[in-house]
Order: C-alpha cells, then sequence, then structure tokens
C-alpha cells in the first residue's frame, strides 16, 4: 500500500481499542526469534510476551498505539505467508469504526453542554421578564432577605372558622405565629419579618404551616404558597431566583403569572 493511501487511512483522532484487537496485532507482531526455551520449559519470548501484553491492555491504548503495533506486525510477518488483504482492511475498518464513535460521544457531550448553557440563557431571560409582575409559586420555604414584608397565600379545602399559620426557622423552631378568624379558601397572610416577641429574625431559610379547622372543630387541610410582585432577579451560580418582597423564591416554583 501507497504510503500517501496509509496516511490518509490513519488520519484519526485518538480512540481507544478493544482488547481482542490489540491483542491480535501484538501476537502477530511479536518477532520469531525472540521466542527462546528456558530451563523449566517455558519460553522467554511466550512469557515476557504475554506479561507485556496484560499491562498494555490494562490501560486505554490510542491510535498511536495500534499505529505502532500495526507497523511491527507488518515488518515482522512471515514472507512466505504474509497477511492476506482481507484481513488488513477488515483491521483498518475496524479501526475507523472504533474512531467514529469515539468522535460521535464527543460530539454528543458537546451538544449537552450547548443545549444547557442555551435552556440557562432562555431562563434567564424570562425570569428578567417577570420583573413588575406578580407571580404565585409553589412550596412552603423562602429566603427571607431582611427587605419589604413576605405575602403568603393560604390555600383550604373548604372555608374554615379559624386558621393558624407558623412560621419556622431551619432548625424547625416556631419565631412567628398568626392566628386568622373565619377563613375562606383562599386567603393572604403578610410577614415583615419580625418573632413574636416583635424582634427581627436573621435573614435565612423559613418554613410555612398552615393548620385549620372547621366549626365543629374538625380539622381542614391547608396549604401555603408565596404570592407578590417580583421585584428583583437575581443570577448566581447558574441559579436563578426571584424576589418577591422580602422573599427569595426560586424560577423553578413559579405556578402562575399575572396579566400586566
Amino acid at each position: 500500500m501507497r504510503p500517501s493511501i496509509c496516511a490518509s487511512l490513519f488520519a484519526f483522532h485518538a480512540p481507544t481499542f478493544p482488547y481482542d484487537m490489540i491483542e491480535s496485532l501484538a501476537s502477530s507482531a511479536a518477532p520469531s526469534t525472540a521466542v527462546l526455551p528456558n530451563g523449566d520449559g517455558s519460553q522467554d519470548g511466550e512469557s515476557g510476551g504475554k506479561g507485556a501484553l496484560s499491562q498494555a491492555t490494562s490501560a486505554n491504548l490510542g491510535k498511536n498505539d495500534f499505529l505502532k503495533l500495526l507497523t511491527t506486525q507488518l515488518q515482522n510477518q512471515d514472507p512466505s505467508n504474509p497477511m492476506k488483504g482481507k484481513d488488513f482492511a477488515a483491521q483498518l475498518a475496524q479501526f475507523s469504526s472504533v474512531e467514529q464513535l469515539t468522535n460521535i460521544s464527543g460530539q454528543i457531550e458537546e451538544q449537552g453542554k450547548s443545549d444547557g448553557a442555551l435552556a440557562q440563557s432562555i431562563n434567564d431571560s424570562m425570569a428578567t421578564d417577570l420583573i413588575g409582575r406578580t407571580v404565585k409559586t409553589s412550596g412552603n420555604t423562602l429566603q427571607w432577605t431582611g427587605e419589604g414584608e413576605a405575602t403568603f397565600g393560604v390555600d383550604l379545602e373548604r372555608p374554615a372558622s379559624e386558621a393558624t399559620v407558623t412560621i419556622r426557622d431551619a432548625g424547625g423552631n416556631a419565631v412567628r405565629t398568626k392566628t386568622l378568624e373565619n377563613v375562606s379558601q383562599s386567603t393572604e397572610v403578610t410577614w415583615d419579618g419580625t418573632a413574636d416577641g416583635g424582634a427581627q429574625v436573621p435573614d435565612g431559610t423559613y418554613s410555612v404551616e398552615v393548620s385549620a379547622t372547621g366549626g365543629s372543630g374538625d380539622a381542614v387541610e391547608g396549604t401555603a404558597r408565596l404570592e407578590g410582585t417580583v421585584d428583583r432577579v437575581t443570577l448566581e451560580d447558574g441559579r436563578t431566583s426571584l424576589r418577591i418582597g422580602g422573599a427569595q423564591v426560586s424560577m423553578g416554583r413559579v405556578q402562575s403569572i399575572a396579566a400586566q
């Protein structure tokens, strides 16, 4: 085969090759003169070749290793019984297939990174459009920033004679309790960031619990939600969050957006 043709066939990036391909090349590339008998009946070329092969194939071998083995195989082949053209073509075809799979894998990985960056860019653009809009978010946790007031929505399965809203800190301790009378199915509660004693609570994560009872004292199921006007958008470490009053919530928790 002409050198120019060989060069074009081997113009690939570095792949990782299967063990059976490397083993086949390594075994056929070993010179016959390297096989010498030992006193115990073993052969230096045989035992040394297998040991070296085991070490070589224990790690990933790339394009250069493949070409070196292939060249050595051609140099040390039996002149009376040279490698057949179809065998040589089969090895080149396997080499090309592995290289193509390696390239495809790399392209898929790069495409995934590109798609992730595009999705984040779209998410950030949507978030900035929410400034000044009234939104409703899911979940009963918020990040209190120490500014303004946080407005909670309380949703009940049916109207209740009494409902209790409890705000807890990250340790689960109740810091503020509010009692509501004659509560409709959906109502709003504001919190200015103060504890029951009037002291201002520190910035941090807080949770909201809702319990309610009907006219006969039976339990009424209720949940809390955060609702208010977005006055700030924060983009940090690949995460997008909205500030609603004094509460910071993630973009993914938005349930509905009111019309302007």
